[in-house]
């Protein structure tokens, strides 16, 4: 009977995939198995964030040890400056110049040029190198300001992921109460959390890894056939969706579990990658005429949707975003469209000596 209730859990899984925010109705096992797994990933952000945190802190600690051994050295070359600028200022350096008009002969006053071009070069050297210490320290100081900052965003953050995981812990206990048996649902929570952390988490790793260094090679498909022409400097470059996903599997077989669709505005990757089912729904912002930004919406491991804090570490591990520069440095973006199975690029060129601007 266990095993019957296994498989049946199982397959209900892989047939109806569910997203965090459509939990309502759906199977009370279901339905604890993702908080389950949306609890585990978040205290695995948790982790990762106060790993961070001891990082910053470390360097925090680095910077007030430089910032104190710099004080001393400003110290001490303050005195110097100090010197240097008194003696220009009471004119001792102004009367030396003097001597110029006491010399006696030609030799001699090439000596005292010398000299006097000696000492002007050590004076300029000791106020130059007090003020770049000056500049160091500044540095520092912004270097630590900004950490402190960052510092202070991250416990932020901490403070937010603890609050969302403990609130979805507690919505499952609570749930975990109402099974009349729950000694087949609690080996299946262990088991998807064991299977995410050993195959998914480095699964999703490697895929996104290939996935960022194909994206950086997408100008290979921007030949003549895929660009339409709608004036001298405005430009329409489409890439359908069976030639983007021909490329894919052309640059790695990885790709040939996959499938890349556009639709909606959005680009949605179906796919399985060692023996595991993965879905990404995500679009592309356009940041600037030279960047265009892809921000994933929604990420799936073999049905289960993974929480924003896993979203956004995928971002910021991966980029999978579009330089148009890698086209041509003249080149700039203006819009972007998905939809009908097709990528559309409106671009625009833009040379450096004033043509091609409205």
């Amino acid at each position: 009977m266990r095993n019957g209730l296994l498989i049946l859990l199982v397959l209900s899984l892989t047939l109806f995939p569910f997203t965090a925010s459509a939990q309502e109705g759906l199977p009370l096992e279901q339905l604890i198995l993702q908080q389950h797994f949306t609890q585990k990933e978040l205290e695995r952000t948790l982790t990762l964030i106060k790993e961070e945190e001891g990082r910053l802190q470390a360097d925090i600690a680095r910077l007030d040890l430089e910032l104190a051994r710099q004080k001393l050295v400003m110290e001490a070359m303050r005195r110097h400056a100090g010197d240097v600028a008194r003696a220009y200022y009471t004119g001792e350096r102004v009367s030396l110049l003097s001597l110029l008009f006491d010399t006696e002969n030609f030799s001699n006053l090439l000596l005292l040029v010398d000299f006097l071009q000696l000492l002007y070069q050590r004076d300029m050297s000791k106020l130059e190198a007090y003020q770049a210490e000056r500049t160091k320290a500044a540095v520092l100081q912004t270097d630590k300001q900004t950490r402190l900052v960052a510092l202070q965003e991250l416990r932020a953050n901490y403070e937010q992921q603890l609050a969302e995981m403990l609130a979805i812990q507690a919505e499952k206990e609570q749930n975990v109460k109402k099974l009349s048996d729950s000694t087949s649902v609690e080996s299946l929570m262990d088991h998807l959390v064991v299977d995410w952390r050993n195959r998914g988490l480095p699964a999703f790793q490697t895929f996104f890894g290939m996935l960022a260094n194909v994206m950086s090679q997408i100008p290979e498909l921007a030949t003549p056939e895929r660009i339409q022409s709608e004036s001298l400097f405005s430009h329409t470059f489409t890439i359908r969706q069976q030639d983007f996903n021909q490329f894919l599997v052309s640059k790695d077989e990885l790709f040939k579990q996959s499938h890349f669709q556009f639709d909606n505005n959005q680009l949605i990757v179906d796919g399985t990658y060692d023996h595991m089912r993965l879905r990404i729904v995500g679009n592309y912002e356009l940041v600037s005429p030279k960047q265009l930004k892809f921000h994933i919406n929604q990420l799936y491991f073999d049905g289960f949707a993974l929480p924003q804090s896993t979203i956004e570490e995928m971002e910021k591990a991966y980029d999978l975003g579009f330089y148009p520069e890698l086209i041509s440095p003249n080149i700039q973006v203006e819009g972007i469209t998905m939809a009908n199975e097709e990528l559309k690029l409106q671009l625009k060129i833009h040379l450096p000596f004033g043509f091609g601007k409205k």
